[in-house]
C-alpha cells in the first residue's frame, strides 16, 4: 500500500490554517478562562468573608454567655484546650466545637492573650470563668490601657496583648519570631483575640504579632480588641433577668 504525504501548497496551507485555528481558540477563550477565574476568585473571597462574620458573631456570642475569651484548641474543629482557668497554649486552632461555628468554610488559627506577663491576679483574666473574681474591671482597664502597646514589645511591659499591625506597601514584614510592628503601623493598641485562615501566607506561624492587608480584605485576620470585649463584659451584665417580688 502506497502512502501519500501533502507537501508543497497543500502542507503550507494546512500549517496556516492550523495556526489560525489555534489564534482564534486563544482569542475566544482567553476571555472566558479570565471571566472563569475570576467569577472563582470572587467565590473564595465571598466565602472567606462570609466565615470571618460568623467566626466574629459566634466569639462575641460565646463571651455575651460566657464572661471570657475562649482558648485555642490543639487539633483542627476541637474542643478548647483549658487547664482550669488558663488556656493550655496562647496559640492553636480555632475551638470550633466549643464556639459551635460547624460549616465554617476553610480551617482556622487563633491566638489569645492572656495576661501571662500582667502576673497575678491578672494573669488569666481574660480566659477565667469568673474574670472579676481577683480583678475589678477598672483593675483590668489600667493594666490593658496604660501604657499603650505602642510603647513595648509583643510580650514585655504591663501590656502583652496582640499587635495588630497594618501592612505598608513595600516594606518588609518582620519574621514571626519577632516582636512588634517594625516599621508597619500599629492598628490595635488592645487586640486581644485573633483568628487567621490557615493557608494565609502574610500571617502564617504568628502567635503574637498580625497583619492586615488593606489591598487584600478576604484574608484578613477576625479579631477583638479589649475595648470591645469590656463593652460585651458589660453587656452581659445588662442581660441579666430580674424578679420584683410583689408585696
Amino acid at each position: 500500500m502506497k502512502k501519500h504525504w501533502l507537501h508543497g501548497p497543500e502542507t503550507g496551507l494546512m500549517l496556516i490554517e492550523m495556526a489560525l485555528v489555534v489564534v482564534l481558540m486563544g482569542i475566544i477563550l482567553g476571555p472566558v478562562l479570565h471571566l472563569l477565574a475570576t467569577h472563582d476568585r470572587k467565590e473564595q473571597v465571598s466565602r472567606e468573608l462570609h466565615a470571618r462574620r460568623h467566626i466574629l458573631e459566634a466569639l462575641e456570642g460565646f463571651v455575651l454567655a460566657t464572661g471570657r475569651l475562649p482558648c485555642p484548641a490543639t487539633q483542627p474543629n476541637g474542643m478548647e484546650s483549658r487547664s482550669g482557668d488558663a488556656c493550655t497554649a496562647s496559640a492553636g486552632w480555632l475551638p470550633t466545637s466549643t464556639l459551635g461555628l460547624w460549616g465554617v468554610d476553610g480551617k482556622w488559627k487563633i491566638a489569645v492573650a492572656t495576661l501571662a506577663q500582667a502576673g497575678e491576679p491578672a494573669q488569666n483574666a481574660l480566659v477565667s470563668d469568673q474574670p472579676f473574681s481577683d480583678i475589678s474591671p477598672q483593675q483590668l482597664a489600667e493594666v490593658i490601657m496604660a501604657p499603650t502597646t505602642a510603647n513595648f514589645n509583643t510580650g514585655s511591659g504591663p501590656l502583652p496583648a496582640i499587635h495588630l499591625c497594618q501592612l505598608s506597601q513595600g516594606n518588609p514584614v518582620p519574621a514571626a519570631s519577632l516582636p512588634g510592628c517594625g516599621v508597619h503601623p500599629l492598628l490595635s493598641v488592645s487586640a486581644v483575640w485573633v483568628a487567621y485562615p490557615e493557608g494565609d501566607a502574610l500571617n502564617k506561624d504568628r502567635h503574637q504579632q498580625f497583619f492586615i492587608n488593606p489591598d487584600h480584605a478576604a484574608p484578613n485576620p477576625v479579631w477583638l480588641s479589649f475595648e470591645r470585649m469590656n463593652w460585651l463584659w458589660m453587656k452581659r451584665g445588662s442581660l441579666d433577668t430580674f424578679y420584683i417580688q410583689e408585696n
